[in-house]
């Protein structure tokens, strides 16, 4: 191998906008419930395991797209959009994750008095 002594310039990365990107996406395809392709899929979303899943996944992308967004513009590191755009899809999940956990306890809670009142 011949040296020529030119030094390689590497574009430094950004690790904080792969980690909210991928958060983001994990918390997308889960609150949508296309990853199982089955019936168990339409029960996952009554589940309490369901949203602690969602909602901590929504959290990281939030955090580290924030903590990206900073590093970006410090640093002068790319990713600044692709952090936003995962600071959005987190509250977007927290969002949707809320609503039909809401919309479970309502269900379960109509059904205990519906219940209740025929005894």
């Amino acid at each position: 191998m011949v040296d020529t002594g030119e030094a390689v310039r590497i574009q430094p990365e950004n690790r904080a906008a792969a980690i909210s990107m991928g958060a983001a996406l994990t918390a997308g395809i889960v609150a949508s419930g296309s990853m199982w392709a089955s019936a168990a899929s339409f029960y996952m979303p009554a589940t309490i395991g369901w949203f602690m899943f969602v909602e901590l996944a929504a959290l990281t992308a939030i955090v580290t797209g924030h903590v990206a967004r900073r590093r970006a513009k410090r640093q002068g590191l790319p990713g600044r959009w692709w952090a936003l755009a995962s600071i959005v899809a987190g509250w977007v999940c927290t969002l949707y994750a809320s609503l039909v956990m809401l919309v479970a306890v309502g269900v379960f809670a109509g059904f205990a008095l519906l219940f209740g009142a025929m005894h």
